[in-house]
C-alpha cells in the first residue's frame, strides 16, 4: 500500500492536479455546462467578449469576426457579445444568431458593459442600475430611443435614474 510520503504517489498526485488545472477553463464547456466567465477572471474589462465560454478582455478580445475566424469578414464584435466559434467560423456569412448572442445579463452587469436599450432583452435591461423587470418592459414598449436622454419619457425614469444609466446605456452601437 502506498503511503502519503511515498515520492511516486506524490508525483502522481501532482501530475493529476496539473492536468485538472490545465483543463479547468475548457472542462465546463466540454461537459456542456455554462459557467460564468467571471468566476475565472474576476477583473473589469473595457472590451469583453465571451468566446466558447471563456471571457476575453481588452487586448485579448477580438473586435472583428476576421480576428476570430481568420477570414476577411469585416463584421464587428461588440463588447458583451458571446460567441461559439464552431459553426460561426464555418459559416459563409457570419451573423448574430444561434452561435452569436450576448453574455448572460449577470455577467454584463458585473463587468459594467454597455447595453443598447433599443435592442436589449428585458433581462439585459434589468441588469442596468435601478432597472427592474417592470421598468425593463416599459423601456421595450417605448422604443426606439434617439438618445439616452430620451429615456426620461418612460414613466419611472427621472434625472437620478438617468444619471445612473449614462455610463452603460446606449441607443446605438
Amino acid at each position: 500500500m502506498a503511503r502519503a510520503h511515498d515520492p511516486a504517489l506524490r508525483l502522481a498526485i501532482v501530475a493529476v492536479v496539473g492536468i485538472l488545472v490545465a483543463l479547468a477553463p475548457t472542462l465546463p464547456a466540454a461537459l456542456g455546462l455554462r459557467r460564468s466567465p467571471l468566476v475565472r477572471v474576476g477583473a473589469r474589462c473595457e472590451h469583453a467578449v465571451e468566446i466558447d465560454g471563456v471571457l476575453r478582455c481588452d487586448q485579448t478580445a477580438p473586435r472583428r469576426v476576421a480576428d476570430l475566424c481568420g477570414d476577411t469578414t469585416p463584421t464587428t464584435i461588440r463588447s458583451g457579445d458571446a460567441i461559439t466559434t464552431k459553426h460561426l467560423c464555418a459559416a459563409t456569412s457570419p451573423a448574430r444568431g444561434v452561435d452569436w448572442g450576448r453574455m448572460a445579463p449577470e455577467d454584463l452587469k458585473a463587468l459594467a458593459l454597455p447595453i443598447n436599450v433599443n435592442e436589449a432583452s428585458a433581462e439585459e435591461l434589468a441588469s442596468l442600475p435601478r432597472i427592474g423587470p417592470v421598468l425593463a418592459d416599459r423601456l421595450i414598449a417605448a422604443r426606439p430611443f434617439a438618445s439616452v436622454a430620451d429615456l426620461l419619457r418612460v414613466r419611472g425614469i427621472g434625472p437620478k435614474t438617468l444619471a445612473k444609466l449614462q455610463r452603460r446605456a446606449r441607443t446605438s452601437w
